[in-house]
């Protein structure tokens, strides 16, 4: 009990918080300020970020310290170099991982500048992710708060029990807190985070069903509520629960629907992965060179 009361004491003092959820309406006032395409950039890392405080040992090798660290990560290099500018002034390290890429912002002046990034174009929804960058904002403030060389038990109570909510969301895809879904939000602003969200975590292309080929469009995710927003944009389909793998689960199958949506995407809200893009204009190929009533067949470079 002393972990959570610690937390629910230190998080009202978070400012990205109420940003991301309370403020949403008074920050669509100041659109003429933003470019609503940065919702992209949102939506994408909301599907792949990871949020986590590291303790390290001090460079005078006595003591600690705690360092917070953002990573976002992904297979192509270029648009993480894209994003590492827009949301942290390129001042993210890029670094190679086993199939793919790094960008890590480490270090509280790093991290500020991704948080300021997000307070100005927050997650439209995401219990996750909002309660990660709630979290970790709330360990910036006890950070900024030590004002003597050694830390307080108080202090080392509060971020190891951030450290451990952090791990606890991670594990089990559960948010500590669940924040209400705005409305009426711009449509173009969904458009673009929703597209960031297929980019990261969606899936396009052709899969056999029976003795024919289907497309299908799907998104699979363990925050509940991105998926359904995903569901209302489409105005198609039903969310089911993966207990398997813990996910909520879209897929969209219909021939029409298919098409209708990603030509949607592609006219107002591109998809900048580069894997993406080349499936969707296979897909639509495919889909354009097809007669109604007919089976669709595809060659075997066609399957996506």
């Amino acid at each position: 009990m002393g972990s959570i009361r610690v937390i629910v004491v230190v998080m009202p003092l978070d400012r990205t918080a109420s940003s991301l959820t309370d403020n949403a309406s008074s920050a669509d006032n100041q659109q003429e300020t933003r470019d609503l395409s940065c919702f992209y950039v949102t939506g994408f890392c909301c599907g792949e970020i990871s949020v986590s405080i590291i303790r390290a040992k001090s460079e005078t090798k006595f003591g600690f310290k705690y360092y917070p660290d953002i990573t976002i990560s992904n297979a192509e290099i270029d648009l993480l170099q894209r994003i590492n500018w827009k949301i942290g002034d390129g001042q993210g390290i890029i670094s190679r991982i086993k199939g793919g890429y790094n960008l890590s912002f480490r270090g509280r002046r790093k991290v500020k500048l991704v948080l300021s990034f997000f307070t100005k174009y927050p997650p439209l929804v995401g219990d996750l992710v909002i309660n990660r960058l709630s979290l970790i904002q709330t360990a910036i403030y006890v950070l900024e708060s030590r004002n003597t060389r050694s830390w307080t038990p108080h202090q080392i109570q509060q971020i190891e029990s951030i450290k451990f909510w952090l791990r606890k969301i991670k594990q089990q895809g559960k948010p500590i807190f669940n924040y209400p879904q705005q409305k009426n939000h711009d449509a173009f602003k969904i458009g673009q985070f929703l597209a960031g969200i297929l980019d990261a975590e969606g899936s396009v292309g052709m899969k056999k069903s029976g003795n024919h080929y289907q497309p299908f469009i799907a998104l699979a995710m363990k925050d509940k509520k991105i998926v359904e927003l995903f569901q209302q944009f489409c105005n198609s389909g039903k969310v089911r629960y993966r207990f398997r793998d813990g996910t909520y689960h879209f897929e969209i199958g219909s021939i029409k629907k298919v098409k209708q949506i990603l030509c949607h995407f592609l006219t107002h809200y591109p998809f900048q992965l580069s894997k993406m893009k080349y499936r969707v204009d296979q897909v639509l190929r495919i889909l354009n060179d097809y007669t109604p009533g007919t089976p669709i067949k595809i060659r075997s470079d066609d399957i996506v």
